[in-house]
């Protein structure tokens, strides 16, 4: 009996260690930012418009929680090459986060990535907003947990 409680009890704290998400999972802001409020490009902010209503959808359907999800958007000086690093230096292996596949990376001036944390997931976008009539690079964050 006294090994079936030992067994019992090894194993609710082996599935409370699996259960959450451990470290930090706080993601700084991008460099150079300020609060995105809207571009004088149409294309941009449609971009963006489709990221908020697409995105959170999404992250709904992978059973994140709609009630903790938390959007933001950023205009940055920095370029788009230099928030690529940022993301892939803050969000790394190193630091607890593994990518999710099938996700398209930099592309045609546009980056496109999400990552998990346990029970917290991330999705992160920007573009060069040069290339779409604008200046600097816009970054949209999605962050919720299951």
């Amino acid at each position: 009996m006294r090994r079936i409680s030992l067994f019992l009890l090894l194993f609710a704290l082996v599935l409370a260690g699996c259960g959450g998400s451990s470290g930090d999972v706080t993601v700084p802001e991008p460099p150079n930012t300020t609060a995105f409020e809207k571009s004088d490009s149409d294309q941009i902010n449609k971009i963006i418009e489709g990221w908020q209503a697409q995105v959170p959808t999404t992250l709904t359907q992978n059973q994140i929680k709609q009630e903790t999800i938390e959007q933001k958007v950023y205009d940055s000086t920095a370029s788009l090459q230099e928030v690529v690093d940022f993301y892939t230096q803050q969000i790394s292996s190193a630091n607890g986060w593994t990518e999710v596949r099938n996700m398209p990376g930099l592309q045609n001036n546009l980056f496109l990535k999400a990552y998990d944390h346990g029970n917290i997931s991330l999705v992160v976008g920007a573009l060069d907003a040069k290339q779409f009539g604008g200046t600097g690079t816009v970054i949209y964050t999605a962050k919720g947990s299951k």
